[in-house]
């Protein structure tokens, strides 16, 4: 019985090697996932805002995972973000007490929480702007 048992462990051993390295990990690990959280997402540039939020545009400037950013309308900075990314989701600092997250996902950024006036636009997004404008 222990020679079979160890015959067992040999030969898994064996097939283990022929297997390619990391081989015995899924992709989207629980470690990766949790590594992939604090890579910051790249949302630097101008979104232009979609459905209830056309006419708007936001102008981000990102390093690393600070942001800067300007809510524009009809040429007018509305409102000025300041924030961090944290993987995917952009989290603003408090503005006149308003909070916001946002969720980059491709090339949308929606809205999935806000405080104060900012919970009403829960859902709308915005999508990257392409060839440096928008044509809202």
């Amino acid at each position: 019985m222990l020679y079979s048992r160890r015959l067992a462990i040999a030969a898994a051993l064996s097939l283990a090697s022929l297997l390619p390295l990391g081989a015995w990990s899924a992709p989207g690990t629980q470690a990766e996932q949790v590594a992939m959280r604090h890579v910051p997402a790249p949302v630097g540039g101008l979104w232009c805002g979609a459905g209830l939020l056309t006419g708007f545009t936001l102008d981000i400037a990102q390093q690393y995972q600070r942001i800067d950013a300007k809510l524009i309308r009809h040429g007018r900075v509305r409102r000025e973000i300041t924030g961090h990314m944290d993987g995917a989701m952009l989290r603003t600092d408090p503005q006149r007490d308003h909070t916001m997250e946002l969720m980059a996902a491709g090339d949308e950024l929606r809205i999935i929480a806000g405080t104060g006036q900012l919970a009403l636009a829960k859902g709308q997004f915005f999508t990257r702007a392409v060839g440096g404008s928008c044509t809202n």
